[in-house]
Order: structure tokens, then sequence, then C-alpha cells
């Protein structure tokens, strides 16, 4: 039996950990929203997928690693998805497992679709290519873990590392710079999608708990655009994976 825990915002960790499952067959794939913290896993193959989130893991990501209890012969494996680079954000989960007395076997970082909405617009005009790349290298991906390959997974340099934690310490009240417009029709699109669980809607209104994980799936997934990060993400495009329906997630 194989294990592939995913966390994913706009779903293209998600299908990719799909990918992967169908491509080794005998594969669950679970949602580390889903499941929690603590966690215990006797499978042979244990993979973690996942966005990089300002090079490094999720917040989410790092404590389910950090607390679960894993089979510690197992064949373990990331896959990282991003928009350019994850820094060193393979060799950190890396560094978990050895903690366990585990070792990470095979580490690949997958560019897909940009989309960190904050800071820039999620193009359009180049999906459908970036998209097909991914696919490509994907399946190289695949090919290599159904045949238990092994790579050299280096540890992030301790600078990055750092800020890393820098940015990603204040997250969970990212949500308070979160608006809501009167375009909102209360349809619950965004607490569905919230990996963290951390929107209530109110009065036919989403509210915030600041429990935030700072994926801006809330923003990309309103069909109404009507949840924006400060002013900065009025006028930029939405995305999510092709494949991928809201009622997958988180």
């Amino acid at each position: 039996m194989n294990t592939i825990y995913y966390f994913s915002a706009t779903g293209n960790s998600l299908q990719a950990a799909l990918d992967i499952a169908e491509g080794l067959g005998d594969t669950d794939v679970v949602s580390i929203t889903q499941v929690g913290m603590n966690v215990q896993c006797g499978s042979d193959v244990i993979g973690f997928v996942f966005p990089t989130f300002a090079w490094g893991m999720p917040n989410m990501v790092h404590d389910f690693i950090a607390s679960g209890s894993f089979n510690k012969d197992a064949y373990f494996f990331t896959v990282v998805t991003c928009g350019m680079a994850i820094g060193g954000t393979a060799g950190d989960v890396g560094i978990l497992l050895r903690e366990k007395g585990a070792k990470l076997s095979y580490g690949k970082k997958l560019r897909t679709v940009a989309n960190y909405i904050a800071a820039y617009d999620a193009k359009t005009e180049t999906r459908e290519n970036i998209l097909a790349k991914a696919d490509n290298a994907l399946a190289k991906i695949i090919s290599d873990l159904a045949e238990r390959k092994t790579c050299k997974i280096k540890d992030g340099p301790s600078f990055i590392r750092k800020l890393h934690n820098n940015f990603t310490a204040n997250y969970k009240n990212a949500d308070k710079d979160y608006n809501v417009s009167g375009a909102c029709d209360g349809c619950g699109i965004c607490a569905s999608v919230c990996p963290a669980k951390n929107i209530e809607i109110t009065f036919g209104r989403p509210s915030f708990r600041h429990n935030c994980e700072h994926c801006l799936a809330c923003i990309h997934w309103c069909p109404r655009k009507a949840i924006n990060y400060k002013d900065k993400t009025k006028k930029r495009n939405r995305y999510h994976h092709p494949k991928v329906k809201a009622g997958q997630l988180p």
C-alpha cells in the first residue's frame, strides 16, 4: 500500500497527487486538512505533495510531518509544486524525516502555473503551455517513483529557512487584510476550499478566524471575485487547475 498526503489551494498539488497515485496504483490520496495532525501511517511508500510558500513548506505541512508517526523503513518522496523555485523545501522535508529516524529518498520540484496573486497576476496566456510542460515533467517523476529511484537531496540553506520563517510567521493573521465586496452572494465556496477551516459564513458573508495559511484559495475560487487581499488583487486574474473542481478541496 502507498499513501500520498497532499496540501492544495488552487488544485495544482492535488492534481499532481492524483496523477502520481494513478501511475503507481494501489495508492491512497489523503488530504492533510482532512486527516489532521498526529497521523499514523505504516505504508511502504509515503509521499508528500504540496506547494512551496515563501521558499518553504506551508505551515500546516510542516506541522503535519513533524507531528506524524510514519513507517521508518518506508520509501519516502516529496513533490513540491511551484511557479519558479522551491528554495530548500525538499531538504527541509528530509530534515524532519531524519529527526524521526527515516530518510527522504526522492524529492523533486514540479513547476506549474504561478498563482501568488497577492504579489503578481496569475497570467492566462501561457497557462496551457506551462501545464503541458508540467504533465511531461510529472510523467518522468512518476516513472522514477514506480522504480523507487533515489536522488541526492541537499538540506536547505539556513538563511533561506530563516527568510521563510520570517515571511510565514504572520500568515495566521494575514486574513486581517482580506476584504469582501458587495458582490458576495454567500455561496460558501470560500469556506469549503479553505484548507485551514479559517472561514465561517455568518449572516450570508464570510468571516475570517485568524488561523490563515495565506494560501489564497478563497480569493482564487470565489466565483464572483468578491474576496480580495488589500487592494492588490481586484484586477488580477484568478486561477485554479482546470481539472480540479472546488468540491475536491481541501
